[in-house]
């Protein structure tokens, strides 16, 4: 994993590092999804194959979030399988 500090321009615009760049294997012209959780910003590459995964993935985390917050929430053992917590979190 490579660090680096960059800061915002005038215009909003940042500049991802050349060593953070190389290290993931940006290229120009990669686009992303940007989030903001609480103030912490993410820029999430947006490839094809996972997008909708991905935008799923999201409003999934979204409602578990809510429910937490309203006081509702599922166990799991920790003898469950990985799918099995799966299943019990998406659904």
């Amino acid at each position: 994993m490579e660090i680096s500090i960059t800061k915002m321009s005038e215009n909003g615009q940042v500049v991802i590092p050349a060593e953070v760049r190389k290290d993931a294997g940006l290229k120009p012209s990669t686009k992303f999804i940007v989030f903001n959780e609480g103030g912490n910003i993410l820029l999430k590459t947006i490839k094809k194959e996972s997008l909708l995964r991905d935008m799923k993935l999201m409003e999934a985390i979204e409602r578990s979030e809510e429910q937490i917050k309203q006081g509702k929430f599922v166990k799991a053992g920790s003898s469950m399988k990985d799918d099995e917590i799966d299943d019990l979190l998406m659904n």
